[in-house]
């Protein structure tokens, strides 16, 4: 069902949800306030396109 108030928006049908501290949480509210987003969400989300596909990220 298309949004009537913005015919555009994408619809997103999958969520991902992290566990964090409240500390990490209130960090990540801080951060995207003072960047200029409207929630977390879209916080998190401009942090993960700026990668660049196909980097080597180990995890330990």
């Amino acid at each position: 069902m298309a949004n009537k108030k913005n015919p555009d928006r994408v619809n997103k049908e999958f969520m991902i949800r992290v566990r964090v501290t409240n500390e990490e949480h209130e960090e990540f509210i801080r951060r995207a306030k003072e960047n200029g987003y409207r929630s977390v969400s879209e916080f998190i989300r401009s942090l993960i396109a700026t990668e660049k596909p196909n980097q080597d990220k180990s995890v330990s």
